[in-house]
């Protein structure tokens, strides 16, 4: 019996929480509980759910733009990668939570803190609105403007967390990541300008 898109979403939701927890768990159970060990999953974690937004970022403008059967397949899972980041980051926000009960010192602030408030928020919004009920409460167009701005937002924070302070403080997969970022947008951008000429 096939499942239906409640079912599908929520078992993805829930797969990709349990495995990046359980990854996580693997590793700290043999490198150890220290800070420096939960910073490093903390860091791998962020960047694979960074991975996996750009990925739901550029998936209906590569359509647009190649029409090939893996662009149609990436569109049609594009929601269940978006889902997929958001359980990703379930389990990163329950490593900065250990974190916190580790360190008295790191503690949450609003003053500090409220654009990765912003961030969650947006995540939770979108999945929840991932679900039938939620979707149709919101509305169509709401719920349309909810996805498009809360993906901008989330890229733009998520680069925004991979710029050094300095230049030569860039590391290799910083740099790697802003560069699919950047790669991700001038697709997005060239969609636009393709969609606009055939318009006119």
């Amino acid at each position: 019996m096939a499942m239906s898109n409640n079912q599908r979403t929520a078992a993805v939701f829930i797969g990709a929480t349990a495995l990046t927890g359980i990854a996580a768990a693997a590793y700290l159970a043999i490198a150890g509980m220290g800070d420096e060990s939960v910073r490093l999953v903390l860091r791998v974690s962020g960047r694979v759910a960074f991975v996996v937004l750009l990925v739901v970022f550029a998936a209906r403008p590569l359509q647009q733009l190649l029409k090939a059967p893996w662009t149609a397949r990436l569109l049609r899972n594009r929601k269940l990668l978006g889902v997929a980041f958001a359980g990703i980051h379930t389990a990163h926000l329950g490593l900065i939570l250990i974190r916190m009960n580790q360190l008295p010192d790191f503690g949450v602030s609003f003053d500090k803190n409220l654009p990765g408030m912003f961030v969650y928020a947006f995540i939770f919004a979108m999945l929840i609105t991932s679900f039938d009920g939620p979707a149709r409460a919101l509305g169509k167009k709401p719920w349309k403007a909810l996805h498009k701005v809360g993906l901008f937002f989330l890229v733009y924070a998520f680069t925004q967390s991979q710029m050094p302070q300095s230049f030569d403080q860039l590391e290799l997969v910083n740099g790697l990541l802003i560069a699919l970022a950047a790669v991700a947008l001038v697709i997005r951008i060239a969609a636009f300008l393709a969609n606009r000429k055939k318009q006119l």
